[in-house]
């Protein structure tokens, strides 16, 4: 069976695990997602949201039936075009877009039981739609509209609701942190438990108890990602001071960051050499060390400062991040290559944060010129998005700032006669940069 568009690529045979109500239209474009679109939109680890709850949301409710098949119409636009065509969407998609837009407005007007459940797969749904189109903004509007759903929701649900509230937690605690990445100057909604030092476990620390599967593993990373992400936040504006001169809370937080951080480290470990794992679960597993090695070293050269973390040239520890990022796009080009699916897939759209982010942080914040360089080859060769991350782009910043840098680097040497020690990128990022994202980021360098 195959679209009906030439532009379109052929897709193998699937059978649907149910009936799917609608145009003949809508099953095709729901088939594929079965096929290629629910498998490149989860990424690099599997998710429930992707493989279950949002088909059989869209079984059971014609206005998420809607969005789904636009964006999976999105989707096959996106991995069927060529990178440099001006418009990701066909007028057929945005048609069918517009046509998911209204329908969820009209229930929302219409209020009625399990639409607070419907709006929030929307909002996923459509913050998927505006990120593969590039609208930061439009997506960005889309998760907020969803994440104060989901705060009223949590405080509100009833029993009926609970496991639903719970279900859609998680994915939308990684949209909130991957937001929070893509605009530095953003607070995750979704916050964690105040810390406080005299509690237990110091109020956020999650307990060892071993993981249970690598989606448990993930929402235990996220968690951290979002203490780190507030600890360093919050302490900003003492973040050259010595150790001496941090307060003991800031220290004692920071002590506690690094046992959890240390906890997880061990029990993903554990749980590698507990089983033999499929190939798929080995992807998952390098995905999440990835992220952690990544949010480590951060946290390492940080409160107090050493520079050596991201100084080191050599960096042998970012180029081992590296390594693992590569053999994940690798096994991209494998599986795009795969007889299973739609044919030679031109480039990748997942929405959930895989290599592209960590990459770029790798970039500018390491002295190890290498490091720079083998990330913005990795980016640009990688064709590929995730979510609001588009790595031709980071590749292109990447780029840029090198040789912003390498100009500055040329003249002080012509100048002073001596050679200049490598500095990281991010110390050559515009001066009218005052925060705010990839977006603004590009705009201040003309981009």
């Amino acid at each position: 069976m195959t679209l009906g568009s030439s532009a379109l690529l052929p897709i193998a045979s699937y059978s649907i695990p149910f009936k799917i109500p609608g145009s003949q239209k809508d099953r095709r474009l729901l088939h594929y997602f079965c096929v290629q679109g629910s498998d490149d939109i989860s990424g690099f680890l599997s998710s429930d949201f992707w493989s279950q709850t949002v088909l059989q949301a869209g079984h059971e409710d014609l206005v998420v039936r809607q969005a789904l098949v636009a964006m999976s119409s999105l989707h096959l636009d996106y991995t069927s075009s060529s990178p440099d065509r001006k418009s990701v969407a066909s007028p057929e998609t945005l048609s069918l877009y517009g046509k998911a837009l209204r329908s969820l407005g009209k229930r929302l007007v219409q209020s009625s039981d399990g639409t607070t459940k419907t709006a929030l797969v929307c909002c996923i749904l459509f913050y998927c739609c505006e990120s593969t189109i590039g609208d930061g903004d439009a997506a960005l509007q889309h998760l907020g509209n969803g994440l104060k759903l989901l705060v009223s929701a949590q405080r509100d649900q009833t029993a009926d609701e609970s496991t639903d509230i719970k279900s859609l937690t998680t994915i939308f605690e990684r949209l909130d942190m991957q937001a929070s990445f893509f605009e530095d100057d953003r607070i995750p909604i979704l916050a964690l438990p105040k810390y406080r030092c005299e509690e237990p476990h110091h109020g956020t620390l999650p307990l060892r108890k071993g993981i249970l599967g690598l989606q448990d593993a993930q929402q235990r990373l996220v968690k951290l990602q979002a203490w780190l992400y507030h600890f360093v936040n919050k302490n900003v504006e003492f973040y050259q001071e010595t150790k001496e001169s941090l307060s003991l809370d800031i220290l004692e937080e920071r002590s506690s960051l690094e046992q959890g951080y240390n906890a997880w480290i061990e029990d993903i470990n554990e749980f590698e050499n507990r089983d033999q794992h499929d190939d798929q679960t080995l992807h998952g597993i390098r995905t999440l060390l990835v992220h952690f090695y990544v949010c480590r070293m951060i946290l390492q050269s940080k409160f107090p400062q050493d520079h050596n973390v991201f100084g080191a040239s050599p960096n042998p520890n970012a180029h081992h991040i590296l390594d693992l990022a590569e053999t994940l796009l690798e096994h991209t080009i494998q599986v795009n290559a795969s007889p299973i699916a739609t044919k030679a897939p031109r480039r990748n759209f997942s929405l959930e944060t895989g290599v592209v982010a960590p990459l770029f942080a790798l970039a500018i914040k390491c002295s190890d010129d290498s490091v720079a360089t083998r990330a913005a080859q990795m980016l640009a060769s990688s064709h590929r998005r995730e979510g609001l991350y588009d790595a031709q782009t980071m590749s292109h910043i990447i780029n840029e700032l090198k040789r912003s840098r390498d100009g500055v680097t040329r003249v002080k040497e012509e100048i002073g006669g001596g050679i200049e020690a490598v500095s990281p990128l991010e110390y050559h990022i515009p001066e009218q940069y005052e925060g705010g994202g990839i977006g603004k980021l590009l705009w201040s360098m003309s981009l």
